[in-house]
């Protein structure tokens, strides 16, 4: 690496760390961890039953303000409570999709542990996807890049492609190299 790119990145590195520096100590107060559900009692057991049950608990979050836990997995009371009343509806005949409505009725989609694969809702589906696509294009056109650069480079120099591998060239270091070898055979 030249000089002047040492000093480059170097001064790049400096400015980085100046400026998370004086992002940190402009913060009213230093970061900490979130405590979701901090006081809450937390000792339950998690009863299910059958499958039906298994389907539906895994299918809905927690909203007492756990991080984002499952009723299946959560162990508060109003967990207990939610598998309670979810637990009578199934006996009420009533559907797991049914049943899933009313919940995201009454507590707003985000209770919902996966969010259902119609309408606007697609597309939480397809981003994924075509970030994968986007990254994978971006891959091959920086690849065939570096290719075209390593060609016109070697061209350049006046060595042939890999393809046509014809030796260079040799020049007086190669000389050197040689009869600094038949020394070393000779002792």
């Amino acid at each position: 690496m030249s000089r002047t790119r040492k000093l480059i990145h170097g001064v790049t590195l400096l400015a980085a760390g100046v400026i998370a520096l004086v992002v940190m100590l402009r913060s009213p107060e230093f970061a900490h961890g979130q405590q979701l559900g901090e006081g809450m009692v937390r000792t339950g057991t998690v009863g299910i039953q059958n499958d039906t049950e298994r389907k539906l608990f895994w299918s809905l979050i927690c909203t007492c303000g756990c991080p984002r836990e499952t009723l299946g997995t959560c162990t508060c009371g109003f967990a207990h409570e939610r598998r309670d009343e979810l637990r009578a509806a199934l006996v009420a005949g009533r559907t797991v999709e049914d049943i899933q409505a009313a919940y995201v009725e009454r507590f707003g989609p985000e209770a919902l542990a996966v969010p259902p694969n119609k309408g606007s809702q697609r597309l939480l589906y397809l981003f994924p996807l075509a970030a994968i696509a986007l990254g994978a294009g971006l891959v091959v056109v920086t690849l065939r890049r570096w290719k075209q650069r390593s060609d016109q480079s070697s061209t350049a120099a006046g060595q042939r492609s890999p393809k046509g591998a014809a030796p260079a060239a040799r020049d007086d270091y190669d000389d050197k190299l040689d009869d600094e070898l038949k020394s070393l055979d000779r002792e």
